[in-house]
This record gives C-alpha cells, structure tokens and sequence, in this order.
C-alpha cells in the first residue's frame, strides 16, 4: 500500500486546532461547492429554455419515487467510515464490495419495476425512462467507499473536484441532447453521465484499490451503524419526496415539473451548503467523541457560524424568488417562482434541522437519527395530505410549516446525551433568526409597495441590498453577534496567505 493509501486509515485524534482545520476544509468545500452548485444551475438554465416543464415532470416523478434507492446502495457504510475511530484496509475492501453489488441489485429491482411505475403514473413513457435511468444506481455502488476515505481524511477539495467535474460533464451531455431534440431523455442521461464521471474522478484522486475481503467482528458492528443510517436516509428521503409524489398522482405532469423546477433552484441555493456542512462535521465532530463539553461547543460555535450566513440567505431568496425563477428560466417558469418563494422559507428552519447528522453521527448513535427520520416521515406526509387540496401552493405551505415544528425538537432529541437543549439552539441562532425572519417580512413589504413596477434586475438588486444591510443592522448592531464574520475573515486570510 502507498504512504497515501495509508494515510486514510490512521486513527481519529483530538487536535488542538480542529475546529479551525474544519472551518478551512469547509470554507475551501463550500466555494468549491457553490462552483458546483452554479454550474449545476447553468445547466439548469439552459435546459429550462430547451425543454417544457411536461419533460421535467416526467423525470421528477422518476427521480422521486426512486429517490431512496441511492442509500440502499451505499447502506450508510460511507458514513461509517467517515465516522469511525479505526478502520482496516481489509474492512473497507469489505464495504466496498457489499455497496458494489448493492448498486448493481438496485438496478435491477429499478428496472424490473419500470413497468409498474408507469402504471401507477398512468404514462407509458415512464416504463423507458426508468429502464434507462437504473444504469445510475450501478456506478453508485463502485465510488461510495472511496469518497467516503477522502472525507475521512478531510480532503474536501478533492471530493469538489471530482463533483464539480462531474457535474460539467452531465450538463454538457444533457445540453448537447436537448439541443439536438431529444427532450426528456437529456434529463435521463445526465445523471448517468455524472455518475460514471464520479467513479472515475473517485478512483484516480483517492489512492486505494479494493482487495479481498474480511469480514471481522467490526465489520458487522459499522453493517449495523449502516443500517440506521440507511433508515434516517430512507425515511428522510422519502419525506423529501412525497410532496411531489402526492402531486404526480393527483397533478398533470407539468404541475410536477413547475413543482420540481422550484426544489430544485432551492436545492441548489440553500440545501447544497446544509448538505456539505454535513459532511465537513461529522468527521470533524466525530474526533471529539470522547469529550462532551468540547463536542457541545465545538457544535454550538458551528450551528451559529452556518445560520449566520445561511437563514438570511434563505429569506433573500425567498423576497426575490419571483424574479431570480424569470430572469434565469424565462416568463413560461413564473409559477416556479411563485412557488420557490414560498420553499425558500424553508431554508431558515432547515438549517438548524439539517445540523443534527453532526450530533447522531458523531455520538455514534445512527439508530436515534432512524428514528428521527420516522418522524419526519410522519410530518410530512401529514403536511401533503393537508396541502394537496390546495394544490403545490398548499403542498409547499405546509411542507414550511412542518419545517418550523420540527427544527428545535430534531436537535434537542441528536444532543440530549451531552446537555444540549432547546436553550443552547436559541442561544446559537437566536439573533440571526430573528433578523432573518424580519428582513422576509420586509422584503417582501419592499418588493410589493415600493418595487412593483421597477424593472426586474433592479427589484433584485435593491430587494439583496436592502435585505443584507437590514440584516446586518440587526444581528451585527443591535445583537453585537459579529464573531463569525471575524472567524471566516481570518480563515480566509490563513488561505490566501497559504496560497
């Protein structure tokens, strides 16, 4: 084995400057990160004016129904070994091939069902769909244990290379389809393409090859760590999912597409970053198992730095989401936008939710996260069924409102093992809570008495300014809560100064 393969097998340690070797690998991941993200919603863009909101419904309702598979192919074991104190090459070799042929069943299930799912949808377009789209979740199986060993070890650059990459590769492919006519089928293989491209870009950066397996005491015990992961991520995925099932099956496709188009400028913005401050924590955090007190402030210092920037940027999004949907995606998308301005809200309370994977992971408690995950379930499903009468406004409604109830509890429940409650939450992200929920209602008061009848690109222009200096006037002047933009400031000088 190479001294680098080695490298990703010693054992976690507490070191003294964790939280700021985390802060840097997060701040370097989440540039790279939004480099993604903006590719992926160029691509977006571009597709939206190629295609109608009917090709985008039809995939969407593919792409929901089959949105847990992902983790039953990588089963949690990534998480596991991220996550874990020791590990062995033999271990892993073990992960690797259990996702391996995961991926490939998953597939085949996928596709054995094409024909079902287009009887449920009642369109037969979905049965090719389907068929075409389960080549995915076999790539998946094959990049999951190495991606997994980069984010062991930190290396969050090269995890944004390899996606950013693939990300590039995807768009093309499906730009270049749609261009040439194809419709629909440029949504299908665009993720197909982006997989391939993951294995590839994961096996040249990550310098560890499968061998044989060993299946040891400790393999079965991070299996079971897996296993209550994979059902958080089941549950939570379908929770995630089941608005826009509900609407498949009582909408016209392009309800789901408009729908769909709305999730996903929301998921690009504001869930991309939640997502990656997943995985940049939980290795992080996972080093201070063995000390409590330093867990507790590590994570209250995190959860305050993330919902500083990231609840204001929730509410901007949602007083211009009318706006930044037409002047992106063109006038036929002006429903999205609607739409999106009522999703983004979401964003204010899922950033507080979003934070408890850095809790159950690290405490080594995936079965208490699996059982979060039913909960949610059970919310949301409330949530659809209430709003589906109402249409997807009512759907996106009450999907906010779930968000709202459930943000505190989601986090006193993760941390109740080491003294974290509501009051540690309130204290993390109170001030920037409190801004952020003032400058949605004046925002939205701006946009509607004074900005009305401006041109597009300056109600967006003024509704940003307006907003950010409003919200720094409250968090930064009234709260005097000015340490995370002195922790980031300083962390970006140590960059440039690396550099």
């Amino acid at each position: 084995m190479t001294k680098q393969a080695v490298a990703y097998f010693d054992d976690h340690k507490i070191v003294q400057d964790l939280g700021r070797r985390a802060l840097r690998g997060g701040i370097v991941s989440l540039v790279m990160q939004y480099g993604n993200g903006a590719l992926q919603l160029f691509g977006a863009v571009i597709l939206a004016r190629l295609l109608v909101p009917e090709d985008f419904g039809l995939v969407a309702i593919f792409i929901v129904v089959t949105s847990f598979a992902p983790m039953l192919i990588d089963f949690g074991l990534g998480e596991a070994t991220a996550q874990r104190s020791r590990i062995t090459p033999g271990q892993i070799s073990s992960l690797f091939w259990f996702s391996a042929a995961s991926g490939l069943v998953v597939a085949l299930a996928t596709a054995a069902c094409s024909p079902l799912i287009a009887s449920i949808f009642h369109d037969p377009r979905l049965e090719a769909i389907t068929l075409c789209a389960s080549i995915t979740f076999a790539l998946l199986g094959l990049s999951s244990q190495h991606m997994a060993l980069l984010r062991r070890t930190m290396q969050f650059g090269a995890i944004a290379r390899i996606q950013v990459s693939s990300t590039f590769v995807g768009v093309l492919v499906a730009i270049l389809m749609a261009r040439y006519g194809y419709g629909y089928w440029a949504l299908v293989l665009r993720p197909i393409a982006t997989a391939l491209c993951v294995v590839i870009g994961s096996w040249t950066l990550c310098h560890w090859k499968p061998r044989r397996p060993v299946f040891d005491g400790e393999v079965k015990s991070m299996m079971r760590f897996g296993l209550h992961v994979v059902g958080f991520s089941v549950a939570y995925s379908m929770a995630k999912a089941v608005d826009r099932i509900g609407l498949g099956l009582f909408y016209r496709p392009d309800v789901v597409g408009y729908y769909q188009n709305a999730t996903v400028l929301y998921e690009y913005s504001i869930l991309l970053v939640i997502s990656q401050a997943q995985a940049v924590g939980t290795p992080s955090l996972s080093k201070l198992r063995s000390d409590p007190a330093a867990l507790r402030q590590k994570y209250e210092a995190a959860l305050s730095v993330l919902a500083f920037f990231l609840m204001p940027t929730a509410a901007i999004l949602s007083v211009t989401a009318q706006d930044v949907t037409v002047l992106l995606l063109g006038e036929k998308w002006h429903v999205a936008g609607a739409l999106l301005s009522i999703v983004a809200v979401r964003g204010i309370f899922q950033v507080i939710e979003g934070s408890q994977a850095w809790l159950h992971l690290s405490l080594g408690r995936p079965d208490r996260w699996q059982n979060w995950g039913v909960v949610t379930l059970g919310f949301q499903l409330a949530a659809v069924v209430a709003g589906l009468p109402f249409g997807p406004t009512g759907v996106a409604a009450a999907t906010v409102i779930v968000s709202l109830l459930i943000a505190v509890p989601s986090i006193t429940y993760a941390g109740d093992a080491i003294g974290i409650d509501a009051a540690l939450v309130m204290r993390a992200v109170g001030p920037q809570l409190i801004g952020s929920i003032a400058v949605l209602v004046a925002g939205w008061g701006l946009q509607t008495v004074f900005l009305s009848d401006y041109h597009i690109l300056v109600r967006i222009s003024f509704s940003v300014a307006f907003c950010s200096l409003l919200y720094l006037f409250i968090v930064a002047g009234v709260f005097r809560l000015t340490e995370p933009i002195r922790l980031v400031g300083s962390v970006a000088k140590d960059l440039l100064k690396a550099r």
